[in-house]
């Protein structure tokens, strides 16, 4: 309500709503403008002759989301949490699903019938404020795989985080997982890698654009 309010009613309506408690303590009015629904991110593409809908994820998906991870093959689990998870508890599965849009971002995908949707692949990014670089993590589920659903989620992000005024995306991954650095690499900005321990980081900035 707040974003779509003529601006000359604004700062008022935000203070009203921090003094009800709707937002925490540090949420600022600049956040509460920017922090809405981007219907622009909403596609419906054609997959296996399966209609599926992507978009960013609303709070009624948690069960969704955590129906979705605990479908996930084990190797899956381990290449998304980097290790075994046999349980995705509430508070877990909340962290995805509510989301403010800029400085987190959750991208879903679904298919089956509106309101009562699968999810099939999640896509997200959180911003580090110290480095203002968003760190990405997928999961897909096995039937979707290595159809380009990935690709796409990977696109949206990019596209949001930059238009979010973020510097850059970052990635963690087992050095086998070549399907996360394809993945990386299909962005239009050159790609660095960097070993942390035995984790791999990819790191792009979205003003260093790949060479032709």
């Amino acid at each position: 309500m707040i974003s779509i309010a003529h601006p000359d009613f604004r700062e008022e309506l935000f203070f009203e709503a921090k003094k009800m408690g709707l937002f925490s303590a540090e949420r600022t009015l600049s956040e509460s403008i920017h922090g809405v629904y981007p219907l622009q991110l909403e596609e419906t593409i054609e997959i296996g002759g399966q209609k599926v809908t992507i978009r960013p994820a609303k709070p009624v998906d948690e069960r969704r989301i955590q129906e979705h991870f605990y479908n996930l093959d084990k190797d899956d689990v381990i290449a998304r949490f980097f290790h075994e998870k046999t349980t995705f508890v509430h508070d877990e599965i909340e962290g995805v699903s509510l989301i403010d849009y800029v400085k987190d971002l959750t991208m879903v995908a679904l298919v089956g019938e509106f309101g009562f949707g699968r999810v099939v692949g999640i896509g997200e990014y959180l911003l580090d404020p110290a480095s203002n670089m968003a760190e990405v993590a997928f999961s897909i589920s096995k039937e979707f795989q290595n159809k380009g659903l990935g690709k796409i989620l990977m696109k949206k992000l990019a596209a949001a985080a930059r238009e979010n005024g973020i510097a850059g995306l970052l990635a963690f991954t087992a050095p086998y997982n070549q399907g996360m650095i394809r993945l990386f690499k299909t962005l239009p900005y050159k790609t660095e890698t960097h070993f942390e321990g035995d984790m791999l980081t990819l790191k792009c900035r979205f003003d260093k654009p790949a060479s032709g």
